[in-house]
């Protein structure tokens, strides 16, 4: 076994979480070791940015980057019914702040190497192709052993921030409890298409997110020509129908007019990929010397598209603890990993409610018609973008919100919405 010298930090994994808390970590000094297990550029899904992501991608200094990028421009989010009977759209700048009424959507191949390539050009090292083995954790250090170029070799550092994704490198090896809060479990189907209906004017970039009886599309525009076409839906639902994955993403489409009206003339550039039983979150998500961020602490659901932003957030505030720590060179004190958690859950609960909200039909019928009457569709407009630090103001106003989602199912507050397909199956056939 070969031993590396010692490092202030190391990060395991080189997505949004890792790259952004081994970029911040290393603009303030630490001599920081990523270890990505993959070879850069690959394929992930989860292309939808947030408008509450972008101080962080500010302060890593890439905004200008992803401007000049072929990259989306994303300025509002609709939802639409799968029958076309209803729809509704949201504007970020409308509502929100100008830093906040845009962001993008973005091919996760190349937004994710943008992101590596500049915590390393801030100083971090980065191994690819490097599988992390085992994690000790000492009173005074971290030891990392992994495998790289077929030898084995072990780091030492101070702190360990583990953004290995939903596999949590960190969180397997200490046992760490974890729960499924009580969601069905789900699966994902998707793929890249080209040719498939784009809205007129500004919306061009908007996300579609088109609502079925028992699951979603999203539809995102990634640039002038590719389109990220996803299914979801319950397992159980899935499974009760006896198809493949790609059969029943097509046998969806063909029975829902909003969706074959955007699919007609789709054309598939890429194999189906699936997501199953996604939804868990650690209820430790820092100890001494270890810290986890993204979906290696945990991810709930891909309909609001928190999940890159969760990344970004939860990887800054790793990095910032750390630093915290670092100043004296101690650990980590118990109150630095009970507030490090309780704000990971506070950011992700926000998103939990607006989940159970979607897939309410009672509380979506409000969600799809918000009153006027104290501003609440500036309020649901924060939600959608990610904003998840209210003011007062906005805490009480979304506090309104979700009563009268729940109010919805015993008192009409908002007009009902039908599912009811109005096409036959045989009507049209995509051509993808």
């Amino acid at each position: 076994m070969k031993t590396t010298e010692l490092w202030d930090t190391i990060v395991i994994g080189g997505g949004p979480a890792g790259s952004a808390s081994a970029g911040l970590l290393s603009k303030k000094g630490q001599r920081v070791l990523i270890l990505e297990k993959q070879s850069f550029p690959r394929f992930h899904i989860g292309e939808s940015l947030l408008p509450y992501g972008n101080d962080v991608l500010h302060e890593l200094g890439i905004w200008e980057d992803l401007k000049s990028m072929s990259f989306m421009r994303k300025l509002g989010a609709e939802f639409v019914l799968g029958n076309s009977a209803g729809s509704h759209r949201f504007w970020f700048g409308k509502n929100l702040p100008q830093q906040y009424a845009q962001t993008f959507q973005v091919e996760r191949a190349k937004f994710d190497k943008l992101l590596l390539d500049k915590a390393c050009s801030l100083g971090a090292h980065h191994l690819e192709n490097a599988t992390v083995e085992d994690v000790l954790f000492r009173d005074d250090s971290v030891e990392v052993t992994y495998l790289h170029q077929n030898e084995r070799h072990q780091a030492k550092a101070r702190y360990c921030v583990d953004a290995s994704g939903r596999t949590s490198v960190v969180g397997r090896s200490l046992q760490l409890k974890k729960s499924d809060l009580g969601m069905p479990k789900k699966i994902a189907v998707f793929s890249h298409f080209h040719h498939v209906h784009r809205n007129d004017g500004e919306a061009v970039g908007h996300i579609t997110i088109v609502r079925i009886p028992n699951g979603w599309f999203w539809l995102i525009p990634l640039d002038a020509e590719k389109t990220s076409v996803g299914l979801v839906q319950m397992l159980t639902d899935f499974k009760a129908q006896d198809l493949t994955p790609e059969e029943s993403f097509n046998r969806t489409v063909q029975t829902h007019a909003e969706l074959l009206f955007r699919m007609r003339n789709a054309k598939k550039i890429a194999p189906f990929y699936t997501e199953a039983d996604y939804t868990f979150r650690h209820n430790r998500a820092a100890g001494p010397r270890w810290l986890l961020a993204g979906d290696a602490a945990g991810f709930i659901d891909p309909i609001f598209s928190s999940g890159v932003m969760v990344a970004l957030r939860s990887g800054r505030q790793a990095a910032h603890t750390v630093l915290a720590a670092a100043v004296r060179n101690r650990p980590l004190s118990w109150w630095e990993c009970r507030r490090y958690t309780r704000k990971f859950k506070q950011m992700t609960n926000v998103f939990y409610f607006m989940i159970r909200m979607f897939y309410d039909r009672h509380a979506f019928e409000v969600f799809m018609n918000p009153s006027p009457l104290l501003r609440l569709p500036a309020a649901v407009t924060n939600l959608v973008a990610g904003n998840t630090d209210f003011s007062w103001s906005l805490f009480w106003r979304v506090k309104i919100f979700f009563l009268l989602c729940r109010l919805q199912r015993w008192i009409p507050i908002s007009p009902s919405l039908s599912y009811k397909s109005t096409i036959p199956s045989s009507r049209l056939q995509p051509s993808f």
